[in-house]
């Protein structure tokens, strides 16, 4: 027994569970991905093995605090952390066994007093005369698992009722088969309206819709639908209305009177008066059989459920339709005595009180359709209790009652009706976060703790540079900044034929409404257009010298056969250029188009939209990319996105360009002033933009802009006079946008960061190997780190006015992400800064490749609305603690890369210089790592809160918070690799650093770009292809550590030889 719990409490147990944990976890989001959830928590999530792989390691830290006493004072921060883990299992134990989850619909007006499950039953109600006898069998069916299951249903009087798995179909699509005696009838029409041919299947006793028109095949629900009855041997046709004939092929007209029965044959074409459709009896079908096969997965049909229904020593076979989500749809079964049905879906749960929906409320982002938010004024019943009680559900906002959570989730179509969440886990919620509680007081108390091993490691740290001697090598690397940061000039030339830079600064100040119904500048809507269209932020016009994208923008409507001429349109792939005949990386709209006004790229565009995304290579890619610029162009030079104007009396604040119908209307109200100034024929949207177009032409021959300055003014006293003074932008918000939009904060500071990585990597390293202090090289270090921090405040700065430009925090997409995982890794490099420059210089090449990365044309910077769910102080706390791990994880990355880089460079002769030099940036990782993991762990359980308290569910296996705790899992395995004895070691530390990243960017970017199921999944169709560059990189980096380990274990042998 004691050999056992030996076994049991040891390191590599811990290691090893941890290890098998990470794993089975990727592996499930793998399957997931490939089938689905269903199936992934069938063999990981739900199954028996992994419960128990977690009950060891409840055991396997309960060890832990035995082994190594942590059971004390001095190590009590220690104890805390590890059991807060032994809690939080406990917590997930009780949810799963004891909670459930539902949801209830509840129309405007009316109450409910039960919701259904989640999770899905065979739902089996027997009744033998006397009484109803019901058994809920609750069902988990996977695509490739063993579906197997029997259920016994016992009647005293009548026996007992056998029912056996016998097949499962995800996604079920009918097939049909004719032959089966006792089949049923089939027809198969072709209807034809207005040209359009549509091929349908229509069985006996069914009634379906056609072109919004009701066809019936003995079924008399609809008066009003067109009737075929009969049998397979003899058809009728009639309908409320004359039917004309046509017989075939000669044609021969006839007609089959109102509400008459006529013959329905093949022969014949049948047209409805007042319907403009034929009908035409294709195929009659005997004897016809249903059965079901699995359809494309990525379809949301039904589930088919086959069983054996076992009776009376018969057998007989019943298909089922339902799954997860689908409402109790019982199918009758016939039995000898016994009225037997069956349902599989939803499980029906009564609950002890009721909800009464008295309205729901959408509200919409002004001038579009995307909502804003939701929310249901609901009156809680409980009779029991005599209380009656209004609530209002909304995103983030839940009603608690009796240990049920009510949840805002959805709502029905007509926006008449409420859709609510219900989960029911009060003690597993509770006991969860009792546990993360208890994880966040150990982590920061470790922090703390004088006795903890982050103390030890500084303590360590500062002992390393007591014993640093003098060294002569030089280490160079990651040199090669020549040319990389040159800077554009600013200047600006006016010429008398472009619209004047100050004019078009006044046009900037313009509020426009953007398609998802965001209020900004025109400046920015300018900005983005151009740099989408071009590449480009300025221009260089041959004829108008240097302009700025708002000149340029508004320009194009002014003078769209000017700029069709103007190379602006940016192409990157020289293919595409040679194909239209142009040189070089830009080319003119008409280019696109040859003499005859044929598009060049059709032909290549066609063949490239055909193509799936993993089919598609660089050619096709850019032809598709070359196409959206010119579709931006063509609705820039027609003014379509200039939405300036706000529709009078508009419900939803929606705003409209010049050349919109709603334009033409004529203004009413106190706006009919400004045409005692203007005299239009008619006053409208339309009138007042060609008026000011006008005046702008006039004004770019003449240099004088007074009166096109005026009607400026005109159209922003319009703006505010018409609109809600909370929907438009303040003047001083306008201001700071503008502001934002010119300085290109994060593009600067990209550069800025190129430079500083490489002077501070240089300086670093020389101020390590050198024996006595340079001041040159001190002042040189400080200076650096001086430009470097203000950089760290320019780039805060530039985050913190996305958050007041959107109104959000600023880590709701990809670009936001990466913006605020430099600015973290930055934070981490000045967190150990005193320990180590070159962790600085770390820092600053991390925060340079980020914001390259965001750079890059598959983020978009543009501000953007916030969708409903998101709007959560949970959303800012856990997407910011998780975010900020990244920087500190990745730092680890670079840390350890630079000291397999030092490996490298070892020899026998300064081995033990460099190694004090690696030894220090190892203890330094170690503590980067720890914290780091602290943020990670506190930022993902953080999610299991925003998650429960927005929708319900603290943790649900979606793709990215499993991928996000498989991150904490490995950052663990690599801070308690130093426990195992034989794997434990400053090498494989730094290795296991630098691979251990390649979960976060499995998190970051697997997850969200290769994955196409999950809610984080930004992924669609079919998965990218995965960059050759990657590859590369990958094998690159195995290379170095390669390398790095065999010139390491050469010199630990020559060492050991002396």
């Amino acid at each position: 027994m004691k050999k056992l719990l030996n076994i049991l409490y040891s390191p590599r147990t811990t290691l090893g569970l941890l290890v098998i944990f990470a794993i089975a976890m990727g592996a499930a989001t793998f399957i997931e991905n490939s089938y689905d959830t269903t199936t992934a928590k069938i063999l990981i999530y739900n199954a028996i093995w992994f419960e128990v792989l977690m009950v060891l390691m409840i055991i396997n830290f309960y060890g832990s605090v035995i082994r190594y006493n942590l059971f004390t004072w001095k190590r009590m921060s220690g104890f805390i952390f590890h059991s807060s883990f032994i809690v939080m299992i406990i917590g997930a134990g009780v949810t799963r066994y004891f909670g459930y989850e539902g949801k209830m619909s509840i129309r405007e007006g009316s109450s409910a007093d039960y919701i259904f499950s989640d999770q899905t039953y065979l739902n089996v109600r027997a009744n033998d005369g006397t009484k109803e006898y019901a058994v809920d069998k609750k069902l988990s069916l996977g695509m490739i698992t063993d579906n197997s299951f029997n259920v016994e249903v016992e009647t005293p009087s009548k026996g007992t009722i056998e029912i056996k798995y016998k097949d499962y179909f995800k996604n079920a699509m009918e097939t049909y088969t004719e032959g089966k005696e006792g089949g049923f009838t089939m027809l198969a029409l072709t209807i034809n309206v207005d040209g359009h041919k549509d091929d349908i299947q229509i069985k006996d006793g069914e009634l379906q819709m056609s072109h919004d028109f009701p066809i019936a095949f003995n079924n008399n629900t609809r008066p009003d639908a067109l009737k075929i009855t009969g049998t397979a041997d003899q058809l009728f046709i009639s309908y409320p209305a004359n039917i004309k004939t046509a017989a075939m092929p000669a044609m021969t007209e006839g007609v089959i009177l109102k509400d008459s029965l006529g013959v329905f044959d093949s022969n014949n074409l049948y047209q409805p008066e007042g319907l403009g459709m034929t009908i035409t009896l294709a195929k009659i079908s005997k004897n016809v059989e249903v059965k079901y096969v699995n359809s494309d997965a990525e379809q949301n049909g039904p589930e088919a459920l086959v069983l054996d229904v076992i009776y009376n020593g018969k057998s007989k076979e019943v298909t089922v339709l339902g799954g997860p989500g689908y409402i109790e749809s019982f199918v009758d079964v016939p039995l000898d005595g016994i009225n037997l049905k069956l349902a599989y879906g939803a499980k029906k749960i009564p609950l002890p009180f009721s909800l009464q929906l008295n309205k729901f409320e959408l509200d919409r982002y002004a001038g579009s359709m995307s909502p804003s938010s939701y929310a249901s004024e609901v009156t809680l019943i409980d009779s029991r209790k005599g209380i009656k009680k209004d609530h209002r559900i909304f995103m983030n906002n839940v009603l608690d009652y009796e240990g049920y959570r009510f949840f805002q989730s959805s709502y029905d179509q007509d926006e008449k009706g409420t859709v609510l969440s219900v989960n029911h886990d009060f003690w597993g919620t509770w006991i969860t976060y009792l546990g993360y509680f208890l994880m966040i007081v150990g982590f920061v108390w470790t922090l703390f703790n004088k006795n903890s091993r982050y103390w030890d490691l500084m303590g360590k740290i500062k002992q390393l540079r007591e014993q640093r001697k003098a060294l002569t090598l030089l280490f160079l690397m990651l040199i090669s900044a020549s040319g990389l940061f040159a800077q554009q000039g600013n200047e600006h030339q006016i010429n008398p034929y472009s619209v004047s830079a100050a004019h078009a600064d006044k046009f900037g100040e313009l509020v426009v409404q953007t398609y998802e119904g965001r209020f900004a500048p025109i400046h920015t809507l300018a900005v983005d257009v151009m740099h989408k269209i071009s590449r480009k932020d300025k221009f260089e016009i041959p004829g108008r010298g240097k302009m700025t994208s708002v000149q340029v923008f508004l320009d194009l409507p002014l003078n769209a056969e000017f700029w069709k001429n103007q190379k602006i349109v940016y192409i990157s792939e020289k293919a595409v250029s040679d194909l239209i005949g142009v040189n070089g990386k830009h080319a003119s709209f008409n280019q696109f188009f040859n003499e005859k006004g044929q598009y060049k790229l059709e032909a290549s565009a066609e063949i490239a939209f055909r193509k799936p995304d993993a089919e598609r290579n660089k050619f096709d890619k850019e032809i598709i990319k070359v196409n959206e610029r010119l579709e931006v162009f063509m609705m820039t030079f027609q003014g379509l996105m200039l939405d300036i104007f706000p529709v009078q009396n508009s419900e939803n604040n929606k705003w409209v360009s010049w050349d919109d119908q709603l334009a033409q209307q004529e203004l009413t109200g106190n706006l009919r002033i400004i045409n005692d100034d203007l005299q239009l024929p008619v006053l409208n949207y339309s009138n007042i933009m060609r008026a000011y177009f006008m005046e702008i032409i006039n004004a770019t021959k003449t240099g004088d802009y007074k009166r096109a300055d005026k009607l400026l003014g005109y159209i922003k006293s319009i703006q505010r006079q018409s609109s809600a003074s909370e929907i438009i932008p303040s003047e001083a918000k306008i201001q700071s946008e503008i502001s934002y939009n010119k300085s290109n904060i994060f593009i600067n500071l990209k550069n800025v960061y190129g430079l500083l990585s490489v002077l501070l990597l240089f300086l670093a390293f020389v101020d390590n190997l050198r024996s006595k202090k340079s001041k040159i090289l001190t002042w040189s270090l400080n200076i650096c780190i001086a430009v470097l921090a203000v950089a760290f405040i320019y780039h805060t700065y530039g985050m913190g006015m996305r958050w007041y430009l959107s109104g959000h925090a600023p880590w709701s997409n990809g670009y936001e992400a990466l913006i605020l995982v430099s600015w973290a890794s930055l934070l981490a490099g000045f967190s150990f800064m005193r320990y180590s420059k070159i962790t600085l210089a770390a820092t600053s090449l991390l925060a340079f490749f980020t914001l390259m990365t965001a750079s890059h044309s598959s983020y978009d910077p543009q501000l953007t609305n916030l969708q409903p769910v998101l709007k959560s102080f949970w959303l800012i706390i856990h997407v910011a603690t998780l975010t900020i791990s990244y920087g500190f994880l990745g730092l680890g990355f670079v840390l350890g890369f630079f000291n397999m880089g030092i490996y490298l460079f070892k020899t026998p002769k300064n081995a033990k210089r460099l190694s004090l030099i690696t030894r220090e940036l190892t203890y330094i990782n170690e503590m980067n790592l720890t914290i780091g993991l602290f943020l990670a762990t506190v930022g993902t359980f953080l999610g299991g809160v925003w998650a429960n308290e927005s929708w319900g569910r603290y943790w649900g296996w979606d793709s990215k918070e499993t991928w996000a705790l498989v991150i904490t899992i490995v950052y663990t395995i690599i801070l308690h690799l130093r426990l195992a004895p034989k794997i434990k070691g400053e090498f494989i530390f730094n290795v296991a650093s630098i691979f251990g990243f390649g979960s976060v960017l499995m998190t970051f970017i697997g997850v969200n770009y290769y994955f196409t199921k999950g809610m984080h999944s930004y992924g669609s169709g079919e998965t990218p292809v995965f960059p050759m560059w990657a590859w590369i990189a990958i094998f690159a980096v195995i290379g170095l550590v390669v390398i790095a380990g065999l010139k390491e274990r050469s010199n630990k042998k020559h060492n050991a030889t002396e």
